[in-house]
């Protein structure tokens, strides 16, 4: 069995949020979700919501309404609903999809776990037994995503809290066999999560903690010291992806989030430096250096500073496709916030429904700081390290460089030079190698708050306090577009299906092998 001190460890006591939806569910009878709003049961907890909403039903299949039951030990509420829920659809066949979805199924046997470890009992051993018999069939397993993580996670933790079932023993032996495999693919050997977007690294900080915990608990030391080496890693980058405004870059399939690690891992190097970025400063403490480029993971990032904390300048550029999970067409994309503002924004993620336009468009090149050509094709189903590169550059005239190479356009390859010479200029130069020419628009996404006026191959984006003017090399035709509707889009998204105007500058047409942009901060006048 496993010790209460253990329990305590894997599990955290109530909140006083916990407390008060608990409270909500019991005596209301109401459900509060964060991106459902409130769902009334009305007496039946497993036929409540838009059940045909597959977010929904995901969220009820997996237990996660019991969530703040559970945490308050509220055992005859949590078991009743427990005990209806198998009656209706315990014997469900598995090929239905729902309620026996891949994620959802581990997410519940987490629960039933959580719940038996809290409060010793056999009554829900056969229903934890018929989950674990599943997730240990191949194919059922999906490896290789954070379905897969999470599958191993709860394998492991059943063996835990069931330890008398006969097959225990064999659910931790997979359980750890399968966290190894996931953890090597789902991190690159510079700690980076490779699901295409800073803020799913973020999300997988709480995985990598909860394996940490069970690792813990299971004993595997052998498994443990190669993976605080990488989950140590993991914190650095978290610190570098963190802006100045202290949230993640909003890259990719990007929600809002600030940085907050527990306590429980001070004993890693990469925690101060999380609690610096987190704190702003005020706690823990700064990496050494300016700029870094993670050369596998494909991510570049500047910091004119790190003290004092106030309106330095941080710009990121992202080139690399190591997942086809959360996959934009966003490689060589560049974000910049300075000065206390954003400047070049990216779209977010919006929501997962791949048949909505407004989805559609923020997976596409249109929403991104990039090159983009209308009549080219592109590939989004052929990850790997020869698809895309990132790699830096010595330059004596700007200190810090670096070369993103891409083959996103199919029978193009585009490169694209980040030049950096201190917190107030970079130049971007662009490359454009093909074998037939095809007109092309570079896109600079600004936010709605900025006035933008048009010079010849020139343009003044006006902020708060600063102006950033932008110029090409060449002479390009200049235009800015706003919203949705115009022909160049330009919206972003940084909460769930939430969505606001931001302006698009956009250069072009034009078929030049290449073209540089020089971007300046001044004063503003």
């Amino acid at each position: 069995m496993v010790s209460i001190n253990a329990v305590g460890k894997l599990f955290p006591g109530p909140s006083d949020m916990d407390r008060t939806l608990a409270e909500k569910l019991k005596t209301e009878g109401v459900i509060q979700t964060k991106f459902h709003g409130q769902i009334p049961t009305d007496g039946d907890l497993w036929s409540c919501g838009p059940l045909d909403n597959r977010t929904w039903r995901w969220t009820l299949h997996a237990f996660l309404p019991l969530d703040p039951l559970i945490a308050v030990g509220d055992w005859d509420v949590v078991l009743s609903h427990i005990a209806e829920w198998s009656s209706r659809f315990g014997n469900a066949p598995v090929e239905a999809d729902f309620p026996w979805h891949d994620h959802a199924t581990a997410l519940r046997l987490d629960r039933l776990s959580r719940i038996a470890l809290q409060m010793p009992t056999e009554q829900l051993m056969p229903l934890a037994a018929r989950h674990a018999t599943l997730l240990l069939e191949e194919s059922f397993y999906s490896r290789h995503t954070n379905h897969g993580f999470d599958q191993a996670l709860s394998l492991m933790l059943a063996s835990l809290a069931f330890p008398h079932h006969p097959e225990s023993g064999r659910w931790q032996q997979i359980g750890v066999a399968r966290l190894d495999d996931e953890i090597r693919f789902a991190f690159t050997s510079e700690g980076v999560h490779v699901e295409n977007s800073p803020a799913y690294h973020m999300g997988m900080i709480s995985n990598l903690n909860r394996a940490r915990r069970l690792l813990h608990a299971v004993g595997d030391q052998a498994v443990l010291l190669g993976f605080d080496k990488l989950f140590d890693q993991a914190l650095r980058f978290l610190a570098w992806v963190t802006r100045p405004d202290r949230f993640v870059c909003y890259l990719g399939d990007s929600v809002s989030y600030r940085p907050n690690v527990p306590a429980e891992l001070a004993d890693l190097p990469g925690f101060a430096q999380v609690r610096y970025v987190a704190t702003a400063g005020r706690e823990g403490s700064a990496p050494s250096e300016s700029f870094i480029v993670y050369q596998e993971s494909g991510y570049a990032i500047y910091r004119s500073r790190w003290s004092p904390w106030e309106r330095h300048t941080h710009i990121m550029m992202k080139c690399g496709f190591l997942s086809r999970y959360h996959r934009q067409d966003d490689d060589l994309n560049v974000l910049v916030h300075a000065h206390g503002e954003d400047w070049l924004i990216d779209s977010g993620l919006y929501n997962h429904n791949h048949d909505d336009p407004v989805r559609i468009y923020m997976r596409s090149a249109r929403a991104h700081n990039v090159p983009f050509v209308p009549d080219a094709k592109v590939n989004r189903s052929s990850p790997g390290a020869d698809f895309a590169t990132l790699e830096p550059l010595s330059r004596d005239d700007f200190p810090y460089a670096v070369q993103g190479m891409t083959r996103m356009y199919a029978g193009m390859r585009m490169v694209r030079q980040l030049l950096i010479k201190d917190e107030n200029n970079f130049r971007l130069v662009d490359k454009i190698l093909s074998s037939k020419d095809k007109p092309c628009y570079w896109l600079f996404h600004v936010p709605v708050d900025k006035k933008i006026s048009i010079g010849t191959n020139t343009c003044r984006v006006v902020g708060k306090q600063m102006s950033l003017v932008i110029s090409a090399s060449e002479r390009l035709d200049c235009e800015v577009q706003r919203g949705f509707a115009g022909r160049f889009p330009s919206v972003t998204s940084v909460t769930v299906n939430q969505l606001e105007d931001s302006q698009v500058i956009v250069f072009g047409p034009a078929t030049v092998e290449k073209v540089a942009f020089s971007f300046r901060f001044q004063s503003k006048e």
